[in-house]
């Protein structure tokens, strides 16, 4: 019998991603985004969860996926933000991502993570094939997408 991990499915433009839930924190609303100056491309800015500072930041940059606009003006998030512990990234503070939709925790088996067809992207870490739907899951490294 093969061993279970559990992941947090998410959607960002048509494509749907994973991350194993061990890094989550939390899965929080649209908080007020406020843009710091002088920050890379995928850093929308930083929010106050719980009396912390945590930096949000848009993977759809990285990845190079056209999620369309995820903050409306003044700055309010119009969709969901994944918050990894700060512990488990090996950051000083939490890191969050605007995804487009949370979908669900789910359990797969360990060697369902295809890590052989993955191009060189440091971002991902494989894919998980979902044959009932015959579609793909892509299997993010948080490491590599926080600020």
């Amino acid at each position: 019998m093969s061993d279970t991990t559990q992941v947090l499915t998410f959607t960002l433009g048509e494509e749907e991603y994973c991350v194993p839930i061990e890094y989550v924190a939390e899965i929080v609303g649209g908080d007020t985004v406020r843009s710091v100056p002088n920050t890379d491309p995928h850093v929308e800015g930083v929010t106050d969860l719980r009396g912390e500072t945590t930096t949000i930041v848009d993977p759809s940059t990285l990845l190079e996926v056209d999620a369309g606009q995820l903050l409306t003006d003044g700055g309010q998030a119009t969709e969901r933000i994944i918050v990894f512990d700060a512990d488990a990234l090996g950051t000083e503070s939490p890191v969050g991502w605007l995804v487009e939709e949370v979908r669900a925790v789910n359990e797969v088996a360990s060697d369902a993570l295809d890590t052989g067809s993955v191009t060189e992207s440091p971002f991902l870490r494989g894919f998980l094939k979902d044959d009932a739907n015959d579609n793909f899951t892509l299997w993010l490294d948080p490491h590599e997408l926080t600020a």
